[in-house]
């Protein structure tokens, strides 16, 4: 086969030129620029016109890859019907994609379908042990099925990977006060506000560990913290009064 660029003569069953790599064929050149102008356009965030692109592009030459891109405009879009199709097309072809099962958890997660979004979650760290955001995920959805344990052992393990993963020690904090680890507790919310020290409900959570502790110096000091950041907090305020009425009268 002849390249009609540069005329370099290839086998007849290659795809692209060995020598420009240009596309051997009308199809192929269509598929190729509709995948650039696809990848650029989702670059860009023009998520509608980029899907138009990978359709096309997935027309002439479906992947898995291409499948996945699709899902996760329709995901990014709002629809998730549409983006678990796609997902679940592009697993049927390649079952071991990260990307693919991570997608489809999120998409279920956001339809409220909690247990097969953890299905989904477990089957992407399996596969990808530093997925971090699947660790996340997992512990989110395990906090919304109150099952607190397997909460902090996924999100300590996404922190063990990656301590500076803010968000997980405000969710591990919250599951470990439920379970009543109160040290843990202000250990991880402490982490919290060490990261973001403007972090209002971190201080207030860490106001009432101490509280539980029976450290009430410390409590009253932490409610104070909250209410310069956030004077309108009126759980703040109606501790913090009650607690100060207990130092006056008892200490």
């Amino acid at each position: 086969m002849i390249c009609p660029s540069c005329k370099t003569k290839n086998t007849e069953d290659s795809s692209y030129c060995k020598s420009c790599g240009k596309a051997l064929s009308e199809k192929l050149d269509s598929y190729q620029q509709a995948l650039q102008y696809a990848t650029i356009l989702e670059n860009e965030g023009q998520l509608d016109e980029a899907l138009q692109e990978f359709v096309k592009a997935d027309s002439l030459k479906p992947t898995p890859e291409i499948s996945l891109h699709i899902g996760n405009i329709y995901y990014r879009l709002g629809k998730l019907d549409k983006a678990i199709d796609r997902y679940n097309i592009c697993l049927e072809t390649k079952p071991n994609l990260a990307g693919a099962l991570y997608g489809l958890g999120l998409a279920l997660f956001r339809k409220a379908h909690i247990t097969e979004a953890i299905k989904q979650f477990k089957k992407t760290v399996k596969i990808d042990p530093d997925f971090l955001l699947a660790y996340y995920y997992l512990g989110i959805c395990y906090y919304h099925h109150g099952q607190l344990q397997e909460t902090c052992i996924n999100l300590r393990q996404l922190l063990n990977k990656n301590p500076n993963f803010t968000i997980a020690y405000y969710h591990l904090g919250e599951a470990c006060a439920q379970l009543g680890n109160l040290d843990e507790t202000i250990e991880n919310f402490d982490k919290v506000v060490e990261h973001n020290p403007h972090d209002a409900p971190a201080f207030f959570q860490l106001a009432v560990a101490y509280y539980k502790k029976g450290e009430l110096d410390k409590s009253i000091t932490y409610f104070k913290k909250v209410l310069e950041l956030d004077p309108e907090h009126d759980r703040a305020k109606h501790n913090l009064k009650a607690l100060e009425d207990v130092r006056v009268h008892y200490y």
